[in-house]
Order: structure tokens, then C-alpha cells, then sequence
């Protein structure tokens, strides 16, 4: 009894206060350090607004984290600060899909292929702030397959399921022919 008795409980309720409040902070700071990101990866690897075809993954030294070593992929992280970006896909088969990533990994945009047909997609990523993209000969030119997303930085991923030797070369040339570059006006 005469324990309690010599305990502060004011001190040890302001330092149970005080391990809470730096607890809550450091939780923050966690969350919001970009440090590690996708997109940090890449940005320091690979040419910003230039498609990059990597090798297939391997899991002693991967470019990120939960690739699938089933499949063949293609970076392009890109900066919308000059102009826009013009990206041209082409899925020709089930497990072809094209993704639009933010820096902080969230999704802007997903596509994937059809079984039944080829799958085209022709996507322009304009700047996400407001500013004069022209005039309407000038702006992003849309037609029922072309779509326009606005973000500022990021990634665009292409997937290709890899399916072997003498697939090989038919998924590279695929992948070969899915630009990501800057849009001329």
C-alpha cells in the first residue's frame, strides 16, 4: 500500500498521454513516407515517359515486390508537368491488362482483355491541374475508344501472361509496340 502512495499518478498520467501522442504521430509518419513506393522505385530506375520492357521477374532481385513470375511486364513512369502523355496499348489476349497508378500506388485507371477480341486502348493522361490544353484542334483528341484521365505523376503497367518459349517473342513484340510518350500538339 504505501507503494501508491509514493507514485505521482498525475506524472504517470501525463507520460501515458505523452506515449499515446507520439504513438499516433509516428503512425502518421508511417503512413504518409513515400520513401519506398512503387513509384519511387521505378522513377529511380527506369526513363520517365518512356515504356520499359523488364525481364522476367526473378525473385532473388525484383524491381518490386509481388510480381508474378508468370508473367512479363512493361513500366512507364511518366510526369505530366511539361505535357501530356499519349499511352497506346494493345491487349490480344485473357490476362493482358494495362493499369494507371498514382505515386501513392492508388488506381486511376484499369484495363483488361477480352476473350472474344483484341482489346485497344488509346489513353491520353493530361495534367491534373487547370490548364489551357489549347484550343479543340489543339486539345486531346477523343473517339469512342480513345479516354483521357488527368493525374500528374505516376505508372502505367502492362501485363502480359507469360506462356512460354514459343510465345516468347510474340508477347515481346506486343509489348514492344505499347508506347508511352509525350503528346505533340
Amino acid at each position: 500500500m504505501n507503494l501508491f502512495k509514493r507514485i505521482d499518478w498525475r506524472l504517470l498520467v501525463i507520460f501515458v498521454l505523452v506515449a499515446v501522442i507520439v504513438h499516433i504521430v509516428a503512425t502518421f509518419l508511417a503512413v504518409n513516407d513515400q520513401r519506398g513506393t512503387a513509384y519511387a522505385r521505378l522513377a529511380n530506375v527506369l526513363p520517365h515517359n518512356t515504356m520499359t520492357i523488364v525481364g522476367p521477374v526473378d525473385t532473388q532481385q525484383a524491381l518490386l515486390p509481388y510480381l508474378s513470375p508468370d508473367a512479363r511486364y512493361a513500366f512507364c513512369p511518366f510526369d505530366t508537368a511539361d505535357r501530356a502523355m499519349r499511352v497506346h496499348a494493345l491487349l490480344p489476349d485473357l490476362g493482358w491488362t494495362v493499369g494507371v497508378y498514382a505515386p501513392d500506388g492508388t488506381n486511376l485507371y484499369f484495363a483488361a482483355a477480352s476473350s472474344e477480341r483484341e482489346t485497344t486502348i488509346n489513353l491520353s493522361i493530361i495534367p491534373a491541374d487547370d490548364r489551357f490544353l489549347g484550343l479543340s484542334s489543339e486539345a486531346p483528341q477523343t473517339g469512342d475508344t480513345d479516354q483521357t484521365i488527368a493525374a500528374p505523376k505516376g505508372f502505367i503497367v502492362v501485363r502480359a501472361p507469360d506462356r512460354g518459349d514459343p510465345y516468347r517473342t510474340e508477347t515481346q513484340s506486343v509489348l514492344e509496340k505499347a508506347p508511352c510518350s509525350v503528346r505533340r500538339t
